[in-house]
């Protein structure tokens, strides 16, 4: 596997969050709490503990939608959603519906068809809606403020089988493009010029946590929350995590540093 940290106050973090993984493997197992409907689907927006604490029994999740195949949480916010990547490659299609596939204006938490739904691509973009109501990623909002962003550390990605977590480091406001069209995340350089938007934005609000400017690397795994801006509609909201917890030690990937125009 990749290594997941490059310098000495990132293996620190990396260290504090291992045992917080052998703690969730445990979950994957059944010893976290169950749903609170007792269905073993949460309700979104619902869990209040520590992500160690909960389960996700994702056999009940696919029965109800199998476009289901994570689930989100962000401690100290409202963000505890599941996360849908649409089979049938219709991008759009959560942008006006919800996590049952029922026509909802607030859409859903999703993927694109171009990412791995094994959150194994180097960079996995989440996307999702900022009603008025806080719901949602409206909470992303929220990362711009100091205080907020220093308070609000972790990201927490459950997969069936697995459980990850992510060190949130930068956030800022970005030109409203698609990532995944904007950058080819599956070459070196591409993964390198991501990160390089992210040491070098200009934003006025960009947050970015002391140590980690530069020291993320294409061999690393990173996770975008993006939303829209609501200070500036033709903006769009980041907030970039980078993995450094992987429960059952399954993400990987080969890093491919060959130019992309040669291989043309």
């Amino acid at each position: 596997m990749q290594s997941l940290c490059r310098n000495n106050y990132i293996d620190k973090i990396a260290l504090f969050v291992c045992i917080l993984t052998l703690v969730m493997a445990c979950v994957l197992t059944g010893c976290g709490r169950t749903s609170s409907q007792d269905e073993g689907i949460p309700e979104p927006g619902s869990r209040n503990e520590n992500a160690e604490d909960s389960h996700v029994d994702f056999g009940k999740l696919k029965e109800v939608n199998g476009d289901i195949f994570a689930w989100i949480y962000v401690p100290g916010t409202a963000i505890d959603y599941p996360v849908c990547q649409n089979m049938e490659g219709d991008d759009s299609f959560y942008m006006t519906h919800n996590a049952w596939r029922q026509e909802d204006p607030k859409g859903a938490i999703y993927t694109e068809c171009a990412n791995l739904t094994n959150m194994c691509d180097f960079n996995e973009v989440l996307h999702g809606s900022s009603p008025e109501d806080g719901t949602m990623f409206a909470d992303l909002q929220k990362f711009l403020d100091k205080k907020y962003f220093d308070e609000h550390e972790y990201i927490y990605l459950y997969l069936d089988g697995n459980a990850l977590v992510y060190y949130v480091y930068a956030a800022f406001s970005r030109n409203d493009t698609r990532l995944l069209e904007t950058y080819d995340f599956t070459y070196a350089s591409g993964c390198q010029a991501f990160l390089d938007e992210i040491d070098n934005a200009r934003s006025m609000n960009k947050m970015i946590r002391t140590g980690w400017e530069g020291a993320v690397s294409p061999e690393n795994f990173i996770i975008t929350l993006t939303t829209r801006d609501a200070h500036d509609p033709s903006k769009q909201l980041v907030v970039v995590g980078c993995l450094v917890g992987d429960a059952r030690g399954t993400i990987d990937r080969v890093v491919d540093y060959s130019d992309p125009e040669e291989d043309w």
